[in-house]
């Protein structure tokens, strides 16, 4: 779970910070397909395609993990599938025929950033990246982007235009990698790829999403008080 939360919040920062130009639109490409190797205790591939600057987009990751604590070996195998279509996702484990659905709006955050200016999200960035110890290293070049790299949290992550090209986390003696081994940009993407993953058991979150910013606003409200 600690990595999922500092990969997420690694490769969100990057794609705030390098894509502020991009405004309310989450890739500086149109459209593209990527290709990614999975190292470290986590090894397998991702694939990830979108259009029209990430409004909709597919995530694809069939991995296995494995991990090695007091001589005893845990290994996770996961094959899942996440859309993004407008403002309805949908996350499948096609493994097990469950998974999660709900609209982006209802996220802690999402209107908030999704509603700022191309200036404020870069600020909001360079805050975000200062108050976690975060570094900006120079920039790189891969597969012909040239990536601004940025680390955080022991995390590093290689950015091109909102798009992360490589990545590198590791927590508690615990590493998982992902390297883009091939990237097509602009490119037609059929409409299929953007649609709801059909016999799976979903969950609705919204209502969950609801109560939890419920809870956040009582907070506040208390320690205003």
């Amino acid at each position: 779970m600690n990595r999922i939360i500092l990969t997420t919040g690694l490769l969100l920062i990057t794609a705030i910070a390098a894509n502020a130009q991009v405004t309310r639109n989450m890739y500086g490409f149109k459209s593209g397909h990527i290709e990614y190797k999975l190292t470290g205790n986590t090894t397998g591939t991702k694939s990830l395609w979108w259009d029209d600057y990430g409004a909709k987009s597919r995530t694809e990751t069939n991995s296995v993990t494995v991990i090695e604590m007091f001589g005893i070996k845990n290994e996770t195998k996961m094959h899942t599938v996440s859309v993004i279509n407008g403002d309805n996702y949908w996350f499948a484990n096609l493994d097990d025929k469950t998974g999660q659905e709900g609209s982006l709006t209802s996220m802690l955050g999402y209107t908030e950033i999704n509603e700022m200016t191309d200036s404020e999200k870069e600020q909001f960035a360079n805050q975000l990246i200062d108050s976690l110890g975060g570094e900006r290293l120079g920039t790189e070049r891969i597969l012909g982007c040239d990536c601004e790299i940025i680390t955080l949290l022991g995390s590093k992550g290689w950015n091109c235009k909102g798009v992360t090209l490589k990545s590198e986390v590791e927590t508690l003696g615990v590493t998982a990698n992902e390297t883009a081994i091939s990237f097509d940009k602009n490119i037609s993407i059929p409409s299929s790829k953007f649609e709801k993953i059909q016999g799976i058991t979903y969950t609705n979150n919204d209502e969950y999403m609801k109560m939890m910013q419920q809870l956040m606003e009582q907070g506040e409200d208390d320690n205003d008080e």
